[in-house]
Order: structure tokens, then sequence, then C-alpha cells
């Protein structure tokens, strides 16, 4: 209940601030996260905050949105779904693999895919996906894991590259759909 309303609080004074700090990425985190404190203290560009409303309340304006893997009971997958967010970048901290991350971690719409485990599905990391324009059924214009240690700094670069309309490393061409059948299993 603290964290709440100490979340709010400073989602309510952030705009009375002198400081010009522009906030470009909001982290919903319940501790202890797979980010380092000290990396995100050196970022005061990211809303860090335990509070699911206060990661909404974030979110109005376009910014790029990242959920660490300890904190998926904390938001409500179906948010992700509607516009505008679901056309931001959304990040999962803590899954190397997209589809592990997106269809089984956030459970957000329309990731199929293998229905048992295989080869690299947990590995760490993390995963970030774009869709063209945020509808259900439109294009993914970039799906990606990145299976190595996770760092404030090489997240926020592919976070702010999204959101200035450029499409970092290997985007999909032509954008996959957001449901991909994949052959049944016999």
């Amino acid at each position: 209940m603290k964290n709440l309303i100490l979340s709010h609080l400073l989602l309510l004074l952030l705009p009375a601030c002198s400081s010009s700090t522009h906030i470009t990425a909001a982290y919903l985190v319940h501790s202890p996260g797979q980010l380092t404190q000290s990396e995100l203290a050196h970022h005061p560009e990211i809303f860090v905050t335990s509070s699911f409303a206060a990661f909404q309340q974030a979110a109005r304006q376009r910014i790029g949105l990242w959920i660490d893997m300890n904190a998926l009971s904390l938001a409500d997958s179906s948010w992700f779904d509607q516009p505008p967010q679901s056309s931001y970048p959304i990040i999962l901290v803590g899954y190397g693999d997209p589809l592990h991350a997106f269809r089984d971690g956030l459970t957000i719409c329309c990731f199929a895919g293998p229905a048992t485990e295989y080869p690299g599905y947990n590995d760490p990391g993390f995963s970030v996906i774009m869709r063209a324009n945020g509808e259900l059924g439109d294009p993914t214009i970039f799906a990606q894991g990145f299976n190595q240690v996770p760092h404030v700094d090489d997240i926020l670069k592919i976070s702010n590259e999204q959101l200035a309309g450029h499409i970092p490393l290997t985007p999909t061409d032509p954008p996959l759909p957001l449901f991909i059948p994949t052959p049944t299993m016999p």
C-alpha cells in the first residue's frame, strides 16, 4: 500500500518538478527485479513502479512499456492489447524468447506456437514486440528476443529507437501477423 501511495504521489508531482527530464519508459517491477537499482538510478527518464495503476498513468503518453518477469502478476495483460498502448514498444524483462515471453508470460493476444517446451524457451534475457497500429490482428513489425543479461542501456536503446520510428536490428520483412499458425504436433 505504501508503494502504491508513493508511486501515485511521485506521478502527480513529476510534472511540477523543475527538472526537464522527459519519461521515455515505464518499468513495472516487483522487487527484486531483473534490472539493478544502481543501473536504474542513472536513468531518471525511466519511471519505475510496482503499481500497475501508476504504470498505466505513465502510459498516457507514448513511452516504452517495460514489464519485469517478477511483476507479471501485477499486470492486466488485456490492457496491453488495447490502443493506444498496444502500439507502444512492449518489453518483457527476464525472458529471452519472445514466444514464451508474450504468449506464456504476459499472455497478450494472438500468439501461437509449439504447445510444449522447446529448446531455448526459458532462456534468460529480454524480449521486445512492436505492433504496426496496435489493433488486434495488425501485423507485428518487430518481435525479437535477446538471450543476454538484461541491462538498462541495452533495453533503453531499443525502446527509444522504436519510439522514434526506427526499427533496430532485424525486423521481420514482410511484417508477421500477430497470429502465427504452426503445424500441430502428432
